[in-house]
């Protein structure tokens, strides 16, 4: 079943209209470090983002500030796209020019890289303890557990599907959700089980996909070919909320303002929207011809973004703070000593 949310006219007239309410949220800072066609991003276990940069083989480790606080080297070729902190609380990683899922630690020590039987593009941590991942030319959903081992490699029944982004699904749902590029939202169980549960259509180029915001069960897709964002139950009913003409969205993430938060590469803008389905707001991003991409909630409460043209990662307020990060707790059987204070300086010593 498929209901339609009419194209509202005059959106940007909203966007632009001065109000104290809005007047900080939705602001947009750029930070000046060059990156490599940044692509994913993603809050790491460490209160700090990590970025996937596909032109430069690399990870980049960026502080809440928008300081550039190391790149990690990768062999050459190997594009890294996505990233997501794994259930072992490292980060893992899409490389499509090398076929490989590469994992690294929040130090910035990679620890390896697993070979597959076609290019990742996206991938996410599983309710089960794995990591999950779409393979677009191979038509398939990958899965593999944290040691690196390929635990199965499952096709997507449609032929030539594509499949894109992947999540896992919403309110304690036992299963990964995707879309197909072709028009599609499928699921996946957890033994690899695949059904396409809804079709948005010919036109319909799908990208990324989220969960909703805290207490909403519903899944929510960014529609390149229709300009639209895609809210679907998890029995496949879906409602199709119009964006702006020629905004072609490609990532969406849930925020903790309890908005959704998606890039409209098309218009350079960040956009968000309630979910349900109020008009969409849309803030510009300062420098032209950026290409917002990746989209994530940062460890500040606030919204990142990846520039893939601009190459640089930038900040959407949100108006909302995070506590910070919890100071990691050892293992067992470590003992930490606690930092004695830096003493006094002494005077030289004279003859």
């Amino acid at each position: 079943m498929r209901a339609v949310m009419p194209r509202a006219a005059g959106i940007l007239l909203l966007v632009l209209a001065p109000t104290a309410l809005r007047a900080q949220v939705g602001s947009i800072q750029e930070f000046p470090n060059a990156y490599g066609k940044p692509q994913g991003i993603v809050a790491g276990p460490d209160g700090n983002l990590w970025v996937a940069e596909a032109d430069r083989s690399r990870i980049a480790q960026v502080s809440p500030a928008g300081i550039l606080l190391q790149e990690i080297d990768l062999p050459d070729g190997s594009s890294p796209l996505a990233i997501t902190v794994g259930p072992d609380g490292n980060l893992w990683f899409t490389e499509a020019g090398s076929f490989k899922i590469g994992k690294l630690s929040p130090l910035g020590t990679l620890i390896g890289e697993y070979s597959l039987g076609g290019a990742p593009e996206s991938i996410a941590a599983g309710p089960d303890g794995s990591l999950w991942f779409t393979e677009p030319a191979a038509n398939k959903i990958g899965k593999m557990d944290t040691s690196g081992s390929l635990l199965g490699e499952f096709p997507v029944r449609t032929a030539g599907s594509k499949p894109r982004g992947i999540t896992a699904g919403p309110c304690g749902d036992n299963h990964l959700y995707f879309t197909e590029q072709i028009g599609r939202i499928g699921r996946i169980d957890l033994s690899g089980s695949v059904t396409e549960l809804a079709n948005t259509g010919l036109a319909s180029n799908l990208g990324g996909i989220t969960r909703g915001p805290a207490g909403d069960c519903n899944l929510y897709v960014v529609d390149r070919g229709q300009d639209c964002v895609v809210r679907m139950a998890m029995n496949g009913q879906f409602i199709v909320m119009f964006l702006a003409v020629g905004s072609n969205p490609v990532g969406i993430v849930s925020g903790p303002d309890g908005n959704l938060w998606f890039t409209e590469t098309g218009l350079n803008r960040i956009g968000h929207m309630s979910p349900s389905s109020d008009l969409p707001f849309a803030s510009a991003v300062p420098s032209p011809s950026t290409s917002p991409e990746g989209i994530a909630v940062g460890p500040d409460g606030n919204i990142w973004f990846t520039e893939s043209v601009g190459n640089r990662v930038g900040r959407v307020l949100t108006g909302v703070s995070l506590p910070p990060t919890p100071t990691p707790t050892p293992p067992p059987g470590v003992t930490v000593l606690p930092r004695h204070a830096t003493p006094a300086p002494r005077p030289f010593r004279t003859p």
